[in-house]
């Protein structure tokens, strides 16, 4: 794949929508709040979230792009765009095509120790402990519904054809 397929798929790249894609946003989340737990640089940041958007990508529309084709396409972007070629259109990390930052100088939960972890348990300030979420006490409030699938017979009541002897 190179010249038309490829030109097109880095077209289709470009303009994807990620920053509106509910299902990309959730995970490019969780996985810059673990590499944020890494303490990795601004730069390190950027490159996994172009390595997110790329696989990403490479899954919804099953196209092959590489690291090195999109990284080409990022480069001809920051060309001055009477020297770029075709429909490529500059773009800046303002653009809505690249989804929010996490804030940068939020430092990311501290983890407890136990003594601390029980202190907060026993004067009810649950709220302050981190990635603790409130679960409801009832599961369902719903009535059940009743189930249309037929009772499964028993191996000794299958219709097998029996043998008289």
């Amino acid at each position: 794949m190179w010249n038309a397929e490829k030109d097109e798929a880095l077209r289709k790249f470009s303009e994807y929508p990620f920053s509106s894609d509910e299902v990309f946003q959730q995970g490019l989340i969780g996985i810059l709040e673990h590499a944020s737990a890494q303490s990795i640089s601004e730069q390190e940041r950027s490159d996994l979230q172009l390595r997110t958007q790329l696989f990403y990508f490479n899954r919804q529309t099953e196209c092959d792009l590489s690291l090195d084709d999109v990284r080409s396409l990022t480069t001809e972007i920051s060309l001055p765009s009477n020297s770029m070629p075709g429909p490529f259109t500059p773009s800046t990390r303002e653009d809505p095509e690249f989804p929010p930052q996490i804030n940068e100088d939020a430092q990311p939960p501290r983890v407890l120790n136990f003594v601390e972890l029980k202190a907060l348990i026993e004067s009810g300030n649950t709220e302050n402990i981190p990635h603790n979420k409130h679960i409801p006490d009832q599961v369902n409030e719903c009535i059940p519904s009743r189930s249309n699938a037929p009772v499964r017979k028993k191996p000794w009541e299958a219709a097998s054809p029996s043998v008289a002897i």
